[in-house]
């Protein structure tokens, strides 16, 4: 197959949007929102009488041709296939996820591609996010080798034509990597306009419930073979956790002298890395240590909590805004992206409806089935 992985893989994954309507540009009053297409060639047309460059859906000013369609049902059936071993040609009625069927799973999850293809790239657009010489070069040299790869011009298109699209198309999916790539340069850049402020990934950290917390370990289990101490040492280790407690207890001022305790008596092998706690999510740190540190008041102290690990004594600090700021960085990039996803419009055209699934994957299986 011509077509690479890692570009439909960029592109699906996106669960693609951001927090701003305006990437989505209001139609011209004057111009017709659908276009009747005239390329009368290719599978679309063939199995089911839509001309390729038909628009089927349009956000904004952004448009999507039947044979995108075509593609992307390809590109979901043969995932379908490998990842569940089943075929798909003859399950279209089998029932999935309650009430669904796979034709109606395959249908909708198809727009959704295209819904997010057109996302990505009015995020681009609105933006000025615009791919470099460098990669207008790499495109270039890529199509160069799969024309010389399947023996010019016309293999190339041939090639082409078993997934359904033109080389306009092609030529537009082969961007998508390019632009999410683009996208995320601009977001990681400060200044930019989808840079997101310190302010802002504090509010959704505290949001998506980070918080910090220090802890004295005292281990019940071999740190070397991580098997559980035999019942003395077990008894020794939880008489000296309890003797800390009483000490921090007794403490007219519990949190410096938790400090002082830890660095001498925690048996936790992160600590020299993080000596004033960990800033966490849900789901990171073992349930014990993660439910307790939750129910603390910001400078509380825990009583004795058991995990697999052994005794925990836990002090719930102040969040440690510049450590869930870059862990949360990563994670709200497409949080800006679903948001946008959501909050986009798209318009489907009446051609849509005939697009018959069944036939485009008929005919895309028998054109790359011929030799």
């Amino acid at each position: 197959m011509i077509w690479k992985d890692r570009a439909l893989a960029a592109v699906m994954a996106l669960a693609v949007s951001a927090a701003v309507t305006a990437c989505i540009v209001r139609f011209a009053p004057e111009k017709p929102l659908f276009t009747p297409g005239q390329l009368e060639s290719g599978i679309t047309y063939e199995a089911t009488g839509v001309a390729s460059d038909e628009i089927i859906a349009v956000l904004g000013e952004n448009e999507a041709p039947a044979e995108l369609y075509t593609f992307w049902l390809g590109n979901e059936c043969r995932n379908l296939e490998t990842a569940y071993q089943i075929d798909v040609a003859s399950s279209w009625d089998r029932r999935i996820e309650g009430e669904h069927t796979l034709r109606e799973f395959v249908e909708e999850d198809v727009v959704t591609a295209i819904k997010q293809q057109l996302v990505l790239e009015n995020l681009a657009a609105e933006y000025g996010v615009t791919l470099s010489e460098e990669d207008e070069k790499e495109l270039a040299a890529e199509r160069e080798g799969y024309i010389e790869q399947f023996g010019g011009e016309e293999g190339y298109r041939a090639e082409l034509y078993k997934l359904g699209i033109g080389d306009e198309s092609y030529r537009r999916l082969a961007r998508t990597d390019y632009l999410y790539a683009a996208l995320y340069d601009a977001y990681m850049t400060p200044g930019s306009g989808l840079y997101a402020a310190e302010d802002v990934l504090r509010a959704y950290a505290v949001g998506a419930g980070w918080i910090t917390a220090d802890h004295i370990l005292l281990m019940s289990i071999d740190p070397q073979t991580r098997q559980p101490l035999d019942e003395d040492a077990a008894a020794e280790k939880h008489e000296k956790a309890k003797e800390i407690l009483a000490m921090l207890r007794a403490s007219d001022d519990p949190e410096a002298l938790f400090a002082e305790l830890a660095d001498q008596y925690s048996e936790d092998t992160g600590r020299a890395a993080y000596p004033e706690g960990y800033t966490f999510t849900t789901g990171t740190m073992v349930e014990e240590f993660d439910s307790a540190a939750r129910a603390l008041r910001e400078g509380e102290i825990s009583d004795l909590v058991e995990s697999r690990f052994g005794w925990h004594i836990i002090l719930r600090r102040p969040l440690n805004v510049t450590e869930a700021v870059e862990s949360v960085r990563l994670e709200y990039f497409d949080v800006l992206f679903r948001g946008a996803l959501d909050r986009a419009d798209m318009k489907l055209g009446p051609s849509l409806g005939k697009l018959d699934a069944a036939a485009l994957y008929d005919a895309l299986r028998a054109a790359q089935d011929k030799e």
